[in-house]
């Protein structure tokens, strides 16, 4: 097969569904699949909307063997503007589009999201391919996915990694626009379910869960991890890994802190990933706590320091609003950790409270405090936690995920 994979980043940017697209691309090329990968140029996401956010120069590379091409992002200088300046031009095109069912205009405002990268649209129309697949909801770039899928007319896949607990996903357009795909591929039950209550048919939906490398979990190493960042055998170790924002639960286990450390002082909260000013205001503000804080920024999903973090740590923590499945706590049970997460969302299907992890209220950090002493106090609960989820992830590999992808690429092109 000749497969087109549509992101709106791809790595060095790192977030699960970047994550996602490149293990399925590198495990189906490695099964002789000619895959090429297309985004925009962005590094973070304040690059979609600011021509000050971080960006990637190179515009063609392989990683992992894998063609990758990057598009610039063109800027539009605020919505109103665009709609007032730019949209007008447009009419006649995107009638043509609504016309033949392409593109309703409902649908544009999934440009003012970005990123506005034409380019991608246009080099998607040139080469020959027999399916597209796109990520990541509610980002333009699926937009210009589906349109090239139609005018082709080849099967096109979504998987939308839809947050439907965060208000900015609530828009009835952006469901009538998966609707228009051929498959959709959701992650949770919950996310099925929300999606086909508000209008997606049922029959285009695939559930497929996220997946792991359990191989590449045995290179981590807590001794090495401990002497690195000076922590001695008796300290225990919460870990958070994603983006630092309000949305994935940072700032609220960055609250919990003082609560924790009031009861166990003996405790250090390690942060990985990008951060944000809101979170970096309130670490400023826990002066007398910064002691019991490792922040370090983003690293590749292999790196070193990352496998022996998770190696070393003894909860796994990131009580998030904004989850579609969260790899990361794939991350956690595979090195046999106990996990905890928000009591919303997808959460309590992927996280079965007091069976593999403990869930709490969103933005609680008392309650979070509290989950955490639970599991630093009650050594036998963490461990049992934890070897209840390793047991449960055993078959959550990419390879598995890939292959189910994989078949129903093959169905769609065969139909």
């Amino acid at each position: 097969m000749q497969i087109l994979h549509i992101a709106p980043r791809y790595f060095p940017a790192i977030s699960g569904s970047e994550f996602y697209i490149q293990r399925i691309s590198e495990i189906l090329h490695k099964r002789k699949h000619r895959i090429k990968v297309f985004c925009s140029n962005a590094l973070d996401f304040n690059a979609f909307g600011n021509p000050n956010g971080k960006k990637i120069e190179e515009a063609h590379s392989k990683i992992g063997k894998v063609d990758i091409y990057r598009y610039p992002i063109k800027y539009i200088p605020g919505v109103s503007l665009f709609f007032n300046n730019f949209y007008s031009h447009y009419k006649q095109i995107l009638k043509h589009f609504s016309a033949r069912h392409i593109l309703p205009f409902g649908y544009l405002n999934l440009l003012t999201n970005g990123p506005f990268v034409p380019n991608l649209f246009l080099q998607a129309l040139q080469f020959q391919v027999d399916i597209i697949h796109s990520v990541c909801m509610p980002f333009a770039t699926n937009l210009f996915a589906l349109m090239a899928g139609k005018i082709k007319k080849i099967p096109t896949v979504c998987t939308p990694f839809y947050h439907f607990m965060n208000p900015r996903y609530h828009n009835p357009s952006y469901v009538k626009f998966l609707n228009k795909f051929d498959r959709i591929l959701t992650c949770s039950e919950r996310e099925s379910n929300y999606l086909t209550k508000h209008g997606l048919l049922k029959d285009k939906i695939r559930r497929i869960h996220m997946g792991i490398d359990p191989k590449k979990y045995l290179k981590g190493n807590d001794k090495r991890f401990r002497a690195q960042f000076q922590l001695d055998d008796e300290q225990k170790l919460v870990l958070f890994c994603g983006y630092k924002n309000f949305e994935k639960g940072a700032i609220s286990l960055l609250l919990s802190l003082k609560y924790v450390v009031k009861k166990y002082p003996n405790c250090t909260f390690m942060f990985i990933g990008p951060s944000t000013t809101a979170f970096n205001r309130v670490k400023r503000n826990l002066k007398d706590l910064r002691s019991h804080i490792i922040n370090i920024g983003v690293v590749p999903y292999y790196a070193k320091v990352k496998l022996d973090a998770f190696a070393a740590q003894d909860i796994y923590a990131m009580p998030s609003r904004s989850e579609a499945y969260g790899i990361a706590y794939l991350e956690a049970w595979i090195n046999k950790k106990p996990v905890i997460g928000a009591n919303l969302g997808a959460m309590p299907e992927i996280i079965q409270q007091g069976m593999d992890g403990l869930l709490v209220p969103f933005h609680s950090p008392r309650e979070l405090a509290k989950a955490i002493l639970q599991l630093l106090t009650n050594e036998e609960l963490a461990r049992q936690l934890g070897t209840n989820g390793y047991q449960k992830i055993q078959n959550h590999t990419w390879d598995k995920v890939a292959t189910r992808i994989e078949k129903i690429y093959q169905e769609l092109i065969r139909h």
